[in-house]
């Protein structure tokens, strides 16, 4: 009973208090005495502020020789984060520097430049020390950082979209249906690049970092996240793709790595590349797409070859085919290989190759030898055979003699400029 009563006491004499410091601070009097008014910019005359100070010096004294701590830890942390909280927004609201309440905030920013700058160097030295300690991030968690600094990123990215610009350097227009300008997409693969060649040589997956098993590009989770997302949308990466190779064309640069290939569509690196994979796919008898088992030594396997004859354009391949040769006639190259060939359709080794596959350089064809068995006596034809065993053992079932009948050979007349098969 007596405890509510206190309780009660309590809840009444807060409710006093707050009306009369209310009453007081409308008045414009100090909230202790309430006789004379405050301090500039205080709630406290210069006597009652003194007798605060004094009789607050006097208990923390007296708390720090019992060894308790002035305030409640909990209810001051508290308290001192609402205050921070209050102030950012009354010195934000009023354009000065939220850090020391004095100075003006720089433009578009909530700190003035002499607290910005020791902030900067603040952060510079925690980071180096503890870089040199081996922890990552300052020592913030780096899970929140990461997901701070992605948020960050697509702020900054959405604004710059927004008002037509590169998102990542934020000063030139962006190509045509592209967030980047060409210089800063350039730069972005040629880091690619680089990472791709560090990681893949490190024996690391090149999307992140981690061991890859078996000398792969990319981790079994990388893998699989990779294969999905390309599943995703077959034709969004199907234009893509073909986005892609025209703009290399367009560039000069090699359609399959980027780098510069003097106007073909690949450089010799992967033209090589290409050439030595195809041929141990095809002395290992498998498809040179897509490595499936083949049969009859063929190059590529049913559903390849399907596919491969489905896309394939005849017309607008021999409409290329003209172009091109019109093109490099003009030019006075050859119309073969491209290389130097004023005067001629092809250099002499694309001629003497073109020569060499022509029918009038192969002359007579070589076809397979045939021998008739006619009787002399009666001038009947016995048969054709096609072998010189098969025309013996005519003659021994006939019962006739070798001067008995005519043998004629049907043979190429280039047969005997052949060497025998054995």
């Amino acid at each position: 009973m007596a405890y509510r009563d206190i309780a009660k006491r309590r809840q009444r004499d807060l409710e006093r208090y707050r009306r009369r410091t209310e009453t007081r601070r409308a008045a414009g009097l100090c909230l202790g005495c309430g006789k004379t008014e405050p301090e500039p910019e205080r709630t406290l005359c210069a006597p009652c502020a003194e007798k605060r100070n004094a009789a607050d010096r006097a208990r923390n004294a007296r708390l720090r020789a019992e060894g308790k701590p002035r305030r409640d830890p909990e209810q001051a942390k508290l308290y001192e984060r609402e205050r921070g909280r209050r102030l950012h927004i009354e010195r934000k609201a009023a354009g000065i520097c939220t850090h020391c309440g004095t100075a003006e905030a720089r433009p578009d920013r909530t700190t003035c430049e002499p607290c910005a700058e020791k902030r900067r160097a603040r952060d510079r030295n925690r980071h180096a020390r503890l870089k040199a300690e081996g922890i990552p991030y300052g020592g913030r968690d780096p899970e929140a950082k990461r997901r701070a600094d992605r948020k960050r990123s697509r702020r900054r990215a959405e604004a710059r979209r927004a008002a037509d610009l590169c998102i990542r350097c934020g000063h030139a227009p962006p190509a045509e249906g592209r967030s980047m300008c060409a210089p800063c997409r350039e730069n972005r693969r040629a880091a690619k690049r680089v990472r791709h060649a560090e990681r893949r040589a490190a024996g690391l997956c090149v999307k992140c970092a981690t061991p890859a098993p078996g000398g792969k590009a990319y981790c079994d989770p990388c893998a699989k996240t990779r294969y999905r997302r390309r599943k995703r949308d077959p034709e969004a990466r199907r234009e893509a793709d073909r986005r892609r190779y025209a703009e290399r064309r367009a560039r000069g640069d090699c359609t399959t790595c980027g780098k510069p290939a003097n106007g073909a569509a690949e450089c010799k690196a992967c033209c090589d590349a290409a050439r030595d994979r195809y041929q141990a796919r095809r002395a290992a008898g498998v498809c040179v797409k897509c490595k499936t088992p083949v049969f009859d030594g063929a190059a590529y396997c049913a559903p390849c070859a399907v596919a491969k004859n489905e896309r394939r354009d005849r017309e607008a391949e021999y409409a290329e085919r003209r172009r091109r040769y019109a093109d490099r006639r003009a030019r006075g190259r050859c119309v073969g290989c491209g290389a130097p060939s004023p005067g001629a359709a092809r250099c002499e080794p694309c001629s003497r190759k073109h020569r060499e596959a022509s029918g009038a350089f192969r002359g007579i064809p070589l076809w397979d030898p045939s021998w008739t068995v006619i009787e002399i006596a009666t001038g009947e034809e016995l048969g054709t055979y096609d072998s010189e065993m098969e025309v013996a053992a005519c003659l021994a079932f006939a019962k006739l003699s070798r001067n008995e009948v005519e043998v004629i050979a049907d043979a190429s007349p280039m047969s005997s400029y052949t060497a025998p098969p054995w």
